[in-house]
């Protein structure tokens, strides 16, 4: 089986923001970081300036749904004006494809749908700093 990886490393100071700032539509974006995607041991993603913050609040949006109402989930950055998503998990039967917006390598990114979703929940149990 594929092996998938997601790291992140905070590069923005948070914290003088209360949890009541966090979640305020003006500072979203002040919380950024480095985000690394590898699959089986290829950086498959790179990006050192992800808004840490907002992907969080969007990941944790889509992962309070149930599994199997969750459907895609499709990642949107107000700092980019672009029509693809940031980042996206697209479904079809059992099965999630990851897509990013900037690939670093052509690799083969489908998964069992429920691994990927283990491995988001994985990525937000750890970005989850309350």
């Amino acid at each position: 089986m594929q092996q998938l990886l997601i790291n992140f490393d905070f590069r923005s100071d948070f914290e003088h923001l209360s949890n009541r700032e966090r979640r305020q539509f003006g500072n979203f974006l002040y919380v950024e970081g480095l985000l690394e995607i590898k699959i089986n041991d290829r950086t498959y993603f790179y990006e050192e300036a992800c808004p840490l913050l907002e992907f969080y609040l969007q990941l944790e949006k889509w992962l309070k749904k149930p599994f199997a109402k969750r459907g895609d989930f499709l990642y949107n950055t107000l700092e980019l004006d672009e029509e693809e998503p940031f980042l996206a998990v697209l479904h079809f039967q059992d099965f999630a494809r990851l897509n990013v917006i900037w690939p670093e390598a052509d690799v083969y990114n489908v998964f069992p749908a429920d691994y990927v979703h283990e491995k988001l929940q994985e990525l937000r149990d750890c970005l989850d700093w309350r």
